[in-house]
């Protein structure tokens, strides 16, 4: 029983120093360009672990054989970073699979929606309802205007917000190392 709890704790731990080291990735110290290839490269990475840190209601996730994550959006060089992951390990078993969807009404069949670009994400976040997606963004009030999670830029760290209310609407359970790493945000005007 003691070595049980003391091997979950270590978990725990490890989990939690691996969501923080991930942080610590995002201090770019090279030319503009390579900046920007570097803060897509954290942005997609932890996008996928976000995949890894959160949990689906049983039906869609057991019926799909891989992990979806489509992107959608007004273009962004996020678009690559994140088409990289399905080189990445599966998922609790599920292989990634990335989707580059031509209209943001598709999305309702995907396990992760990233949002890219600055544009306003309301109308794509109000297209799904409550369906069971993990939504992702990078525009300005993204997670409180009923996206799940925000990533944004703090200096030259990237950085993420999370709407537990969002999540919730969704389905989706958010892990707790997640809700402690994130600014927690709550919906604003427009929430799905």
């Amino acid at each position: 029983m003691a070595a049980r709890v003391m091997t979950a704790r270590f978990r725990h731990h490890a989990v939690y120093l691996a969501l923080w080291a991930l942080l610590a990735l995002a201090s770019p110290a090279a030319p503009a360009a390579p900046e920007i290839a570097e803060e897509n490269a954290v942005k997609a990475a932890f996008i996928y672990n976000f995949a890894k840190f959160s949990e689906w209601p049983d039906d869609p996730w057991s019926r799909a054989p891989r992990l979806r994550i489509c992107v959608t959006g007004n273009g962004s060089d996020l678009t690559e970073a994140v088409a990289a992951l399905e080189s990445k390990p599966p998922v609790r078993g599920k292989a990634v699979d990335v989707r580059l969807l031509a209209r943001a009404d598709e999305g309702g069949q995907c396990h992760i929606l990233v949002i890219t670009g600055r544009a306003s994400a309301l109308p794509v976040l109000q297209s799904l309802g409550s369906a069971p997606v993990l939504t992702v963004g990078e525009s300005d009030g993204f997670a409180s205007a009923g996206g799940v999670i925000g990533l944004y830029m703090e200096g030259d760290k990237v950085r993420f917000e999370a709407n537990p209310d969002a999540a919730q609407r969704a389905g989706l359970k958010l892990s707790s190392q997640i809700l402690r790493l994130a600014r927690l945000v709550r919906d604003g005007k427009g929430g799905r």
